[in-house]
């Protein structure tokens, strides 16, 4: 089976990184232009070490997506989080919304350790729950025992055709 990509929506990502790209460059050159400028050494300084981290943390979201392997369900989000799941350890896939919260949860990767609960998301609509089996450790740094993965894809219905034939298991009904 060749690799196939899930798209999810990257409209945050693209809009923070270029909102906040645009700012670092005025300031830099403003900074740079304007020689009598009080803070011109902070600024020549600053915005460039600003501009390096906002480009290491919006970018890469913009150029993953996730995708189907012939293993498994492969969750990639820039730097964050790059997980492949086994069709085996997935329990069940619906389409879900977050009623509370959002705001709490942000936007990106963010661990739950109460509900062990995984949000992947960069947006609040289009949201799937991936339950499994059972609590599987995932994480870059450190890994956490997780449950369900919340995440938001272009098209629910397209994982939901895709998933659904592999985690359901002969016999089983």
């Amino acid at each position: 089976m060749v690799d196939t990509k899930i798209a999810y929506p990257k409209h945050w990502f693209v809009l923070v990184a270029v909102v906040f790209e645009s700012i670092l460059t005025y300031l830099f050159l403003a900074a740079l232009l304007d020689p009598n400028s009080i803070l011109r050494e902070f600024w020549l300084a600053f915005c460039p070490a600003a501009g390096i981290v906002v480009f290491v943390l919006e970018v890469p979201p913009i150029l993953t997506s996730h995708s189907l392997t012939s293993s498994g369900f492969r969750l990639r989000m820039g730097l964050l989080v790059n997980e492949e799941i086994p069709f085996e350890a997935i329990g069940e896939v619906k389409e879900t919304s977050i009623t509370r919260g959002g705001l709490r949860i942000g936007i990106g990767v963010k661990y739950m350790p109460v509900t062990k609960q995984l949000f992947v998301t960069s947006g609040f609509d289009n949201l799937m729950s991936v339950r499994l089996e059972h609590p599987v450790p995932m994480g870059k740094l450190r890994k956490h025992r997780v449950e369900e993965i919340i995440l938001n894809v272009s098209f629910p219905r397209g994982l939901l055709d895709f998933l659904e034939p592999k985690i359901n298991r002969p016999g089983e009904g």
